[in-house]
């Protein structure tokens, strides 16, 4: 499965979703997308983010806040296996989500191990 993140995948930008791609236009299509490919084994080999996702809607609006929802939930579709790109045409956020991008990779094994642990947020020591 390849996943194509974008508010207007349906309309303005219909064009730019390549063929044989699954479109998702907000955070909800998004994760049932994810969940449905883990349900039938449909691997996920790539996913194109976008950042500015449309109006708030009470979920999350922000590609670089799905993609760290995807770093501590499903942190294995960040391996370097899975072609992750970002289309977003705010600059700023592309340039955000790329370093958040590298960081997770670089430390991709802590992610998975985390995603074990009940409370990782809770073995941290602060100072």
């Amino acid at each position: 499965m390849k996943i194509f993140l974008d508010d207007q995948g349906r309309d303005i930008r219909e064009s730019w979703v390549p063929q044989d791609w699954k479109r998702a236009v907000n955070f909800k299509e998004f994760k049932e997308l994810v969940e449905e490919s883990y349900r039938t084994g449909d691997n996920i080999e790539a996913i194109s983010f976008d950042n500015d996702l449309g109006e708030e809607t009470g979920e999350l609006t922000e590609g670089v806040e799905i993609m760290k929802w995807v770093s501590e939930n499903y942190p294995e579709l960040l391996k370097p296996a899975v072609e992750i790109s970002i289309h977003s045409q705010n600059n700023v956020a592309r340039e955000l989500m790329l370093g958040k991008l590298k960081f997770w990779r670089e430390h991709i094994e802590e992610l998975i191990a985390a995603k074990e642990r009940p409370n990782p947020w809770d073995e941290i020591k602060i100072k």
